[in-house]
């Protein structure tokens, strides 16, 4: 179904403050949201409406991952699943931008998972729980 490929980031922002964490920056709607640490092995939980889109910042070096329906798809991959139509595009070094939409009401909700895997050190990762709503 999908291919299992990675979205590439790395760079920019800071060193994610202490060794084994990230600071991840959450920007919805062009507006900061919040910089939440997340440790490693960590995870952070979202919630976005189907047609929002969401940007993640690591504030380092890490290689985005996106899993669909247990699928990893590669970097720029535009998806349709489960009624959602979900486009993930590398903005730099660090961040990485999902877009959502949905041509009819989604029957349910739909969860995605991105994982930061940082460059510098493979063993610490972090995962972002997203679920897009109605």
């Amino acid at each position: 179904m999908a291919a299992a490929l990675s979205l590439s980031a790395c760079g920019g922002g800071d060193d994610a403050g202490s060794a084994g964490s990230f600071n991840i920056g959450v920007t919805m709607g062009g507006q900061f949201v919040s910089q939440t640490p997340v440790s490693a092995g960590g995870s952070l939980d979202l919630a976005i409406r189907a047609g929002e889109s969401i940007v993640l910042d690591a504030g380092e070096r890490v290689v985005w991952t996106l899993l669909v329906g247990g699928s990893a798809v590669s970097g720029g991959a535009q998806v349709f699943f489960a009624g959602a139509n979900i486009t993930a595009t590398t903005l730099g070094p660090s961040a990485v931008a999902v877009d959502t939409s949905a041509d009819f009401r989604l029957r349910a909700p739909v969860p995605i998972a991105l994982v930061a895997t940082s460059t510098f050190d493979s063993v610490q990762v972090a995962t972002v729980n997203l679920l897009i709503t109605n």
